[in-house]
C-alpha cells in the first residue's frame, strides 16, 4: 500500500511540474503567422498597404507572412500583449531579407529596443530570438522595419513567458525527496 501512495505522489508531482512548464510555453501573441492577414496588428509610418507593406505568400510556415519596410526610415508593425509585471518573455520570429539595402529591423517592447539589425544581406527565413521583462500588464510590442528598395518579411512570431528557475528547482527537490523516501521504505 505504501508503494501505491508513494507512486501516486510521484505521479502527481510530475504532472503538476509538467503542467506549469506547458503553461509557461503558451504564445500570448495573436496571429503571429499572419494567416488572418493583419488582424490583431496595427501599422504606423508605412505609405500604403500593398505598396510598402502587406501580407504575402512567401512564408516560413503556412501560406502568409508580413512583408514591409518604411522608405527612408522605420515604419512599425504593432501589437499589445497581456503580460505580468516582472516576468521575462521570449520573442521569437522568422526573418527573411530580399537583400536590398539599406534595410533595418528593430524589435521594441514598450519603446525599449530589444533587438536591432541593420543592412541584412540576402537570406532565407532565419530564426531570431530576443527577450524582454514586462514593466506593465499590457506591453506594446513593435517591429520597426526599413527597406527602401525591397521588403523584409516576418513570420511565425511568438511571445512566451520564460519559466522561472525556481519552478524546476522545486520540482527537482520534491522528486528527490520522493526518491529518498522510496529508498528508505524499500
Amino acid at each position: 500500500m505504501r508503494w501505491r501512495t508513494l507512486n501516486g505522489m510521484a505521479a502527481c508531482a510530475l504532472a503538476l511540474g509538467t503542467l506549469g512548464a506547458a503553461h509557461a510555453a503558451d504564445n500570448i501573441l495573436v496571429n503571429g503567422s499572419f494567416e488572418s492577414g493583419l488582424a490583431s496588428w496595427t501599422t504606423r509610418g508605412f505609405i500604403l498597404e500593398g505598396y510598402d507593406y502587406g501580407v504575402g505568400d512567401i512564408a516560413h510556415s503556412g501560406s502568409s507572412a508580413f512583408y514591409g519596410g518604411g522608405i527612408g526610415g522605420l515604419a512599425y508593425l504593432n501589437q499589445s500583449v497581456m503580460t505580468s509585471v516582472g516576468q521575462t518573455y521570449d520573442v521569437s520570429f522568422w526573418l527573411y531579407s530580399d537583400g536590398y539595402l539599406p534595410n533595418r529591423l528593430q524589435v521594441l517592447a514598450d519603446g525599449a529596443v530589444r533587438y536591432d539589425l541593420e543592412d541584412v544581406k540576402l537570406q532565407d527565413f532565419t530564426r531570431v530570438t530576443t527577450t524582454f521583462t514586462a514593466t506593465q500588464t499590457l506591453t506594446q510590442l513593435q517591429f520597426g522595419l526599413r527597406n527602401d528598395a525591397g521588403a523584409l518579411r516576418l513570420d511565425s512570431i511568438t511571445v512566451t513567458a520564460v519559466p522561472e528557475p525556481g519552478t524546476y528547482a522545486l520540482m527537482a527537490l520534491g522528486l528527490g525527496a520522493l526518491a529518498l523516501m522510496r529508498r528508505r521504505l524499500g
